[in-house]
């Protein structure tokens, strides 16, 4: 009978990273930032807390990822729009897509930039994606459109988008419960 498995210790997810050698210099901090990077793209911001995170002083990880901005490894632009992108592709809504770029220390001028949740795009993909999720058929009931109105909030899309998505026939509580959500604009962080 093989011995048993010991449980932690091994390697692959939930592994804590052994703590700097040298946490006050600031080539280890970019060698460390540079494998974090191979793995995938980060914006400054977070890579900086990342990196400090793990151990290196704040003057380390900044001059590190300063020096990675120089030369073009770390950008933030790039990286918004690669987040952007993908998230969209994922059937999420610009304010979903912008309140976590925002929560990575993305600079909130090139979210706005990115995420115009204006733009008669974002009516179009609720709508996309109302008709892949729940087919072409309208809401039933009442009960059926709340779920569909639930759905599209849940995943970031605005009222205004909402509206759109399901098209004429709302009821009145659930216009109430759009123009709510136009005020908070927040959709629930678990939600998915």
């Amino acid at each position: 009978m093989p011995p048993a498995r010991r449980r932690g210790g091994g390697g692959g997810f939930g592994r804590r990273a052994r703590p700097p050698e040298q946490p006050d210099s600031a080539e280890a901090a970019r060698g460390r930032a540079i494998g974090m990077l191979a793995r995938r793209d980060y914006p400054a911001g977070l890579l900086r807390s990342r990196l400090t995170e793990s151990g290196y002083a704040p003057a380390a990880a900044d001059a590190a990822v300063t020096a990675l901005e120089d030369e073009r490894l770390v950008n933030d632009l790039r990286y918004v729009e690669s987040a952007v992108a993908g998230r969209t592709a994922r059937g999420q809504g610009p304010i979903r897509i912008a309140l976590e770029l925002r929560r990575q220390g993305v600079a909130p001028e090139l979210v706005a930039a990115a995420v115009d949740s204006r733009s008669p795009d974002w009516a179009e993909r609720a709508a996309e994606l109302r008709r892949r999720r729940f087919g072409a058929a309208p809401p039933a009931d009442a009960r059926e459109r709340a779920r569909q109105v639930r759905f599209l909030l849940q995943r970031g899309f605005a009222g205004e988008h909402v509206r759109h998505a399901l098209g004429a026939g709302l009821d009145a509580d659930l216009e109430l419960d759009l123009d709510a959500a136009d005020l908070h604009g927040e959709p629930d962080d678990g939600a998915e």
